[in-house]
């Protein structure tokens, strides 16, 4: 039961009539189809079947082509108007063919091989087999493809025997179980075998953006946006300046020089805030340890942390007592954030490993450390972890 690809008779028709074949758990099939499957790095076609919602197409296990439609009206051997959603089918062909033109000039220009690809709703990536590539390269790419979409090379199919294919000497090697390869020609400027849909003309791309780079399993993976969906970026980045000269009242040539001294700034005001909070803590620990029950001459410090004091700065105080056997705890975002710290003569009281089980299971806390200091999560009341930092040092003293 497959489908007449009548897509790759003619890419651009939008709309045909169709015999429904079979409707099963899996999909719609029909005698014939305008509907492209899934597959190449290429999203399936999106649209409407006798008037129902199609949300996907894809190929099952058989090759059949799978019309994933939203709760279908019709029957088997209804004839059925099939629409395509043809915005979303044009992105992907100015997309595909720009991937081949990409791709093709990486490999001529560049000896830069394609390992995989991946047309997305906003961006195309092409996975190379480089570890490093200079932006001005991506650049020079960028310029290259644009040359190319203006000069209007056309795009168009050729049949080949597998034998005949391999002879070529492709960019990328023949994988096929058939005997004849499908090869899409974009003349002058790349020959590969793909079996997706692609455009009449290299100008219908429009526009090709170089929009940046990822290091994917060792390899670099080039990011690039096409047709409308780049003019789109280009205008939000365009936004996003124009926002930021009129809230830092600059000029676009000054804009990064202004941010860049604002954000040292920040730094510097970040750092003086740091410190002063460190030293908030000390002022606060230094204010309890008077008051603290003690064992010998170690006092027992349980702290409820101020809701403006970080456990860092918890830590960082409790580094510069002597001696100490230290629990604190403070609820944020529906967390209990716990700290154990057992400092000089305080080690002779406890040691946290051995009695981290008693400690740390009323709270279902998590965590640990090493030294002198231990830190984790957990839930419930800081109540409830000093009832057992408590119980656990007077039972072992």
């Amino acid at each position: 039961m497959n489908s007449r690809p009548v897509y790759y008779e003619q890419p651009y028709l939008k709309s045909i009539e169709a015999l429904v074949v079979a409707i099963t758990e899996d999909g719609v099939i029909l005698d014939k189809t305008i509907c492209y499957p899934e597959g190449g790095g290429q999203s399936g076609d999106r649209g409407t079947i006798g008037g129902c919602p199609l949300l996907d197409t894809v190929k099952g296990t058989g090759g059949e082509i799978l019309h994933k439609v939203e709760s279908p009206t019709f029957a088997v051997g209804d004839t059925v108007l099939v629409a395509l959603d043809w915005e979303h089918r044009y992105h992907y062909m100015q997309m595909h063919t720009a991937q081949h033109i990409a791709s093709g000039i990486l490999h001529s220009r560049y000896s830069i091989g394609t390992v995989s690809v991946h047309q997305g709703e906003k961006i195309l990536t092409i996975e190379t087999d480089r570890s490093d590539i200079p932006t001005l390269t991506c650049y020079a790419l960028e310029d290259l493809v644009n040359q190319s979409v203006r000069e209007a090379h056309p795009v168009h199919y050729r049949e080949e025997s597998l034998h005949d294919a391999h002879k070529l000497a492709l960019r990328r090697s023949v994988k096929v179980a058939s005997d004849t390869v499908r090869l899409v020609v974009v003349q002058d400027v790349d020959v590969t075998a793909c079996g997706g849909l692609h455009l009449a003309n290299t100008a219908e791309v429009g526009l090709f953006q170089y929009e940046g780079q990822e290091k994917l399993r060792g390899h670099i993976r080039l990011i690039f946006s096409v047709g409308g969906q780049a003019l789109t970026s280009i205008r939000e980045n365009r936004a996003l300046v124009e926002g930021l000269c009129t809230l830092h009242s600059a000029q676009r040539d000054t804009l990064l020089e202004v941010e860049t001294k604002l954000m040292e700034q920040v730094a510097q005001e970040r750092s003086l805030l740091a410190k002063s909070s460190e030293r908030v803590a000390s002022l606060m620990l230094a204010s309890l340890i008077p008051k603290a029950a003690r064992l010998g001459d170690v006092p027992i410090v349980l702290w409820e942390v101020e809701e403006d004091i970080d456990m860092k700065q918890v830590a960082s105080a409790f580094s510069h007592v002597e001696d100490l056997a230290l629990c604190a705890a403070k609820v944020e975002k529906g967390k209990l954030l716990w700290l154990v710290g057992i400092g000089g003569k305080a080690s002779t009281l406890l040691d946290f490993n051995t009695s981290r089980k008693l400690l740390l299971d009323p709270i279902s806390g998590k965590g640990g450390g090493k030294g002198s200091l231990f830190q984790g999560v957990g839930a419930g009341e800081p109540k409830t972890l000093f009832s057992a930092f408590a119980k656990v040092l007077h039972e072992n003293n």
